[in-house]
């Protein structure tokens, strides 16, 4: 379905192309699934003989067993380890193999069409690694393409589609989570700023709402109530753990008004911070 050829460049790079015409079902569906394989298996080491390369196709590859490295163009480089996908579009300059010694054991699947663009274009379908773990349904996938049956080539279809649009809700959840846990780092490496909720959603570049609703999602409060609950959990460590004065702790937490920190300290525990420090230094 597809074929290497050199071509000529300022390096050395190998282009696997398309020789196949679309069928013409796939045609009409808009998604074809050129080819897939499982357990295949490369040479130890092979990532340092692999030349840079690009597809007219996507392509998924899971790693299953062994290790391997990835290059891919405009990305840092990185090891590949068993339970990660790498999904390269077309295009896209990439290099990866076995790595450390290891062999490179992917289960793999080729694909292209109308259906296959419009999800990259829309952001759905990136180059890059995702964590999948064992990654039963691309197993499942496979098991269905190696059906010629028009029924089982749609379940194919269908089913691929349903596992890249997962990956993306994946991606998405973790670059949100991603986003919320630099935005705790922030808080909690600056403990005498009180940071307003319009600086937070400008710093993780998203509207107050949004904010809020992230916040309330992750954290379980809105961000108001956990930066002074952070601070007032810190504010009992000190005083259990430090000699400092109940004057000192406040004003490095971000309190002018000791008597407005002590007031905020016992709302919160119950008693004084004085009575805090006696009962449980």
């Amino acid at each position: 379905m597809y074929d290497d050829k050199i071509v000529e460049s300022d390096e050395e790079m190998m282009v696997h192309r398309l020789i196949a015409t679309m069928p013409e079902f796939n045609r009409k569906y808009g998604l074809w699934i050129i080819n897939a394989n499982r357990d295949f298996t490369t040479l130890p080491d092979n990532y340092y003989t692999c030349r840079v390369r690009r597809f007219e196709f996507y392509s998924l590859s899971h790693l299953k067993r062994g290790a391997g490295h990835l290059w891919i163009e405009g990305q840092p480089e990185k090891d590949l380890y068993p339970g990660e996908l790498v999904v390269i579009t077309p295009g896209t300059l990439n290099r990866y193999g076995g790595y450390h010694g290891q062999k490179y054991i992917e289960d793999s699947i080729q694909f292209c069409g109308p259906i296959a663009d419009m999800m990259a274009a829309a952001g759905i379908l990136t180059s890059g690694v995702y964590e999948v773990g064992d990654a039963p349904e691309l197993d499942e996938i496979i098991r269905w393409i190696a059906n010629p049956s028009r029924d089982a080539q749609i379940r194919a279809n269908i089913r691929l589609q349903n596992f890249l649009t997962q990956l993306y809700f994946h991606r998405r959840e973790r670059t949100a989570s991603d986003s919320m846990q630099q935005l705790l780092d922030l808080i909690q490496n600056d403990l005498q700023h009180w940071w307003t909720v319009q600086e937070l959603a400008d710093t993780a570049g998203i509207p107050l709402e949004r904010l809020r609703a992230r916040f309330l999602e992750h954290t379980g409060m809105l961000p108001k109530a956990y930066i002074e609950e952070f601070k007032l959990r810190h504010a009992a460590t000190r005083l259990t753990e430090s000699r400092d004065s109940v004057v000192s702790i406040a004003r490095s937490l971000g309190y002018h008004d000791p008597y407005h920190f002590s007031r905020r300290f016992k709302l919160w525990s119950g008693v004084s911070p004085e009575a805090y420090r006696k009962q449980f230094q």
